[in-house]
């Protein structure tokens, strides 16, 4: 359930926090108050776009948080991991809009990305808008309507059918592709001679990579060569070191023996052969260097053909070796192309035929899910002063699909003796809200998902059918959390907790805030929606009347 909400410089929100129970909270006000910012700041939470101007007047980012007690389940756990997110009893969901226009966002502190939000809030939260009516209306999502209040009987074969599905649609897929793919001698010799051009060099990464460090020492030659030459030339020329050395040591021995310079006389002697060998030992490595032209010219043309491969067929050699047995599996088609479209055919038939049978027991169990569901409609139609309608599911048989060979679609009729149409052909705004609040609590009565937000779904209703509408919803409350934007002093009669959005204008700014009325509180509100700014007596004790105090 939603614990808490805190919302910051969102829309003309400034700072709000609000606290929330389980059983039924509405949140009541003027028109043009903020109620609808609270939905807003919601679906920001559930993943929906940011934008820049959701970011108040003068602030730098809104930020909105919301606290989630959840009760951990084996698929949330999986979801959980799958995010790799921390699963806990309590998650914290944080998103931040800059003025950049991107978000920051956190789940239990962690950064996440919005797709997170969109994968793990439907676990926590459903928002029902006007908006999420018309998609309930939609025909398409009819058959997951069913497949939701089917869930425990169908899963295990829809899990089923998926994976025997897929592989379905894989084989034709590669049927499809035999057949049509061009299998005629000249794409088979284009084929060959692809798989020929590769095996010229049949070499691997490791291989390929000690190649090019042979190549480019055979490369460095020329500059070796170079430089040898002219070390050779300044140690050993007439004027290089090594004679200027050795006329420098005769020079030192004709005083060696006076005023004691034979010690360095005799160091530099040693120096100097010292010099000699080092000298020597860097030309006989030199000497020992042999540039091979054939190879050099080998190698290039080797890595040439490689580097072409490459830039054809893969960046890697591992990866060329895989085209390369793409290749050879297409060829052996085309060489026995008959045959292994027979075999594929055979897999085809094999597949189709397990799939079938997943789908007709899907079917079967739908069909008997869908007349309990009608039943459970009916019900809730009579309660919601619907009792002349009439409210079916009509199957039709298509073929194979991702969902099974079931098209579903939810038919009505209003009034008695009207003929059954599709729900939004005939219903009215008022009789589309009650519709949608019997599929809704159905469905959800079915479901794991702990708090539900309604907003302003008894648009076009009042009297008893506003009250009908606002008992249901207390019932639904009985096992989950919910919360309605409501204009009705009905609905907002029967809620457990009812909180007032106010807005207040000043000079330069308009702010909106939120505060869970008391018991007081509460009679003024209702009488306030009865009457107007303008609060009778008689409004007051209707107040009291609607609250039984």
């Amino acid at each position: 359930m939603l614990k808490s909400l805190y919302i910051s410089s969102f829309v003309i929100i400034d700072k709000m926090r609000v606290d929330f129970e389980q059983g039924m909270s509405t949140l009541t006000g003027e028109t043009g108050a903020g109620k609808s910012i609270i939905i807003d700041a919601l679906g920001q939470l559930c993943g929906n776009r940011a934008s820049t101007s959701f970011i108040k007047k003068g602030s730098q980012k809104a930020v909105i948080e919301g606290i989630f007690e959840i009760e951990m389940t084996q698929t949330l756990e999986g979801i959980c991991d799958d995010l790799h997110i921390e699963p806990d009893e309590q998650f914290v969901i944080t998103k931040e809009i800059l003025e950049s226009g991107k978000s920051n966002i956190k789940i239990n502190y962690q950064n996440a990305s919005n797709n997170a939000l969109k994968i793990l809030m439907p676990y926590f939260i459903d928002i029902h808008s006007q908006f999420e009516t018309q998609k309930l209306f939609e025909e398409k999502n009819h058959i997951m309507l069913i497949d939701q209040y089917a869930h425990q009987d169908l899963d295990g074969t829809y899990n089923q059918y998926q994976k025997v599905y897929k592989d379905y649609r894989r084989l034709s897929d590669e049927l499809k592709q035999i057949i049509e793919e061009d299998m005629s001698d000249e794409q088979l010799d284009f084929l060959m001679s692809q798989v020929n051009e590769i095996d010229e060099v049949t070499y691997t990464d490791d291989e390929v990579e000690e190649l090019e460090s042979e190549l480019k020492s055979l490369q460095s030659f020329e500059k070796v060569n170079e430089i040898m030459q002219n070390f050779n030339h300044l140690m050993n020329h007439n004027y290089g070191v090594l004679p200027q050395f050795k006329d420098a040591l005769t020079t030192l021995h004709t005083i060696a023996e006076i005023d004691n310079f034979n010690e360095s006389y005799d160091s530099l002697y040693n120096q100097y052969y010292n010099l000699i060998d080092e000298y020597e030992n860097a030309m006989d490595i030199y000497h020992s260097i042999h540039f091979d032209e054939y190879r050099f010219n080998e190698l290039q043309d080797i890595l040439f053909k490689i580097n072409r491969l490459k830039r054809k067929y893969g960046f890697t050699m591992e990866r060329i070796m895989e085209y390369r047995q793409e290749l050879q599996e297409k060829i052996d088609i085309i060489n026995h192309r008959d045959e292994y479209i027979r075999e594929l055919q055979s897999d085809l038939d094999i597949k189709k035929k397990e799939a079938l049978e997943l789908a007709e027991k899907m079917h079967i169990i739908r069909y008997q899910k869908a007349k309990q569901f009608e039943e459970d409609i009916q019900k809730e139609l009579k309660d919601l002063y619907l009792e002349k309608a009439l409210f079916k599911v009509d199957f039709e048989k298509t073929e194979l699909s991702k969902l099974g060979i079931d098209k579903i679609r939810f038919m009505i009729s209003i009034n008695q003796g009207q003929n059954l149409s599709l729900l939004n052909e005939s219903a009215s705004g008022g009789e589309i809200s009650r519709i949608m609040l019997a599929i809704k609590t159905i469905i959800l009565s079915y479901s794991p998902l702990d708090t539900i937000v309604f907003d302003e779904v008894d648009t076009g209703v009042s009297g008893k059918v506003a009250t009908s509408i606002g008992d249901k919803m207390r019932q639904l409350a009985l096992h989950k959390q919910v919360i309605c934007i409501t204009h009705l002093p009905q609905v907002a009669s029967l809620a457990h907790n009812q909180y007032s959005i106010e807005k207040t204008v000043g000079t330069d700014e308009t702010v909106t805030s939120i505060h869970l009325l008391n018991a007081e509180e509460r009679v003024i509100e209702i009488a306030k929606m009865l009457s107007g700014e303008k609060i009778t007596q008689e409004a007051i004790l209707n107040a009291k009347n609607l609250l039984n105090v």
